[in-house]
C-alpha cells in the first residue's frame, strides 16, 4: 500500500477548500508560539496518510469508515436505535457517509459532497491531531461553522441537525480544556451578548434565521469565550 500517494491526494483536496484557509487563519496566532501547532500539523499529516491508496475495495471502505470517525465513535452511537438519545448522531454520520460516496463531479450533489468532505476532514483534524488547548478551540469552532454550512447548502433534515448538533457539541467538548461548546439552535432573537452576525446577515434584523456556529463558554463561570455566529 502506497500511503504517501493517498496522503498527498487527500491533502491536495483539503488545501483547496475554504475551510483550510479559515483554519490556517484561525491557528496562525498560535503557530507563532511553536511547539503544539507544529505537532498538530505533523499529526494532521499522519492522519491524512492513513487516508492514502487503499485499493478500490476493502481499503476504500476502511478509509471511508475512518473519515466518518467509525473507528472513534462507540457503539452507543454506531448502534443507536430510534428510541436512543444518540440516534440523531447516527443519522448525521450516516448522511455524511452517503454524501461522501457521491461520485458526481458537478452540480449541487457534488457541491454537497465537497462540503461533507471538508466537514469530515475538520472533525478528523479536531479529534485526531495533537495541539494546544487554544488551537483545539479554534479548530472546533471552525468545524461547527462547517457543520451549519453543510446543513444549509446540502439541505440536510433540519430536525436531525437540530437534535444532532447538541450531541456533537457535547462530544467535542470532551476534547477541550476549561471550555465547552453549546448550540443555540433554539434561539429566535438576536442577543449581542452571545450572538454575532455573519457577514451575509441583515445587520438591522433581530430575528435569527439559522445558527452558523456553536457558542463557546468557560466551564467554570459560564462566561462567553466565543460568541455563536448566526444569520439574521
Amino acid at each position: 500500500m502506497d500511503e504517501e500517494r493517498i496522503k498527498q491526494a487527500v491533502l491536495s483536496v483539503i488545501e483547496r477548500t475554504d475551510f483550510a484557509r479559515q483554519l490556517a487563519r484561525a491557528v496562525e496566532p498560535i503557530a507563532s508560539g511553536g511547539g503544539g501547532t507544529a505537532t498538530a500539523a505533523a499529526t494532521a499529516t499522519a492522519t491524512a496518510t492513513a487516508a492514502r491508496d487503499a485499493t478500490a475495495n476493502g481499503g476504500t471502505q476502511k478509509l471511508l469508515t475512518r473519515i466518518v470517525l467509525g473507528d472513534i465513535l462507540d457503539d452507543t452511537i454506531l448502534g443507536a436505535r430510534p428510541q436512543d438519545r444518540t440516534f440523531p448522531l447516527r443519522l448525521l454520520f450516516s448522511e455524511l457517509g452517503s454524501l461522501l460516496t457521491h461520485d458526481g463531479d458537478e452540480g449541487p450533489k457534488a457541491h454537497a459532497a465537497d462540503l461533507a468532505f471538508t466537514f469530515a476532514s475538520g472533525l478528523n483534524f479536531f479529534f485526531r491531531a495533537v495541539m494546544d488547548a487554544e488551537a483545539k478551540l479554534r479548530v472546533g469552532f471552525e468545524v461547527s461553522r462547517q457543520l451549519y454550512l453543510l446543513a444549509h447548502d446540502a439541505k440536510l433534515d433540519a430536525d436531525v441537525v437540530a437534535k444532532a448538533a447538541p450531541l456533537l457539541a457535547t462530544m467535542m467538548s470532551t476534547e477541550l480544556e476549561r471550555v465547552r461548546f453549546e448550540t443555540i439552535d433554539h434561539a429566535k432573537v438576536f442577543d449581542s451578548q452571545v450572538h454575532e452576525r455573519t457577514a451575509d446577515s441583515d445587520p438591522t434584523a433581530s430575528r435569527i434565521l439559522r445558527p452558523a456556529s456553536f457558542l463557546c463558554r468557560v466551564a467554570t463561570n459560564n462566561a462567553v469565550k466565543a460568541k455563536a455566529q448566526v444569520v439574521t
